[in-house]
């Protein structure tokens, strides 16, 4: 069991939605967990078609899971590829974990939450 995971909110345009799914699903997230410290597991999630309740702001999740004792790298290493990602786009070079902040619809949502229970499951 991860005992942190980081997750992301995110939206895109319709006009854009399949190309920022191919960019997220198949560039973004491994270069997330194949290029930074304390990073383990990525898996992404869709807003479900059908909900219990209406007015859900998000569209797009993202679980990055990181092992124990593992938290400071990572958010380390997050603070580090934004600070280097905003330096490569300033100088016109490529950044480090790729960057299409024309993908998104509005600004992404990342935070990080600790464990405090193990994973419970239910009765089969």
């Amino acid at each position: 069991m991860p005992s942190n995971v980081m997750i992301v909110l995110s939206n895109t345009r319709p006009e854009v939605e399949d190309e920022f799914n191919a960019w997220y699903s198949d560039v973004h997230v491994h270069e997330v967990v194949d290029e930074l410290d304390g990073f383990a597991t990525a898996q992404r999630f869709k807003l479900a078609d059908q909900q219990v309740e209406e007015g859900a702001t998000w569209k797009y999740l993202v679980i990055y899971t990181i092992p124990e004792g593992k938290l400071a790298d990572a958010q380390a290493a997050i603070r580090a590829q934004r600070a280097e990602r905003a330096e490569a786009l300033a100088a016109g070079r490529k950044p480090w974990i790729s960057a299409r902040s024309d993908l998104f619809d509005g600004k992404h949502h990342s935070w990080f939450f600790t464990a405090i229970t193990d994973e419970i499951a239910g009765r089969s």
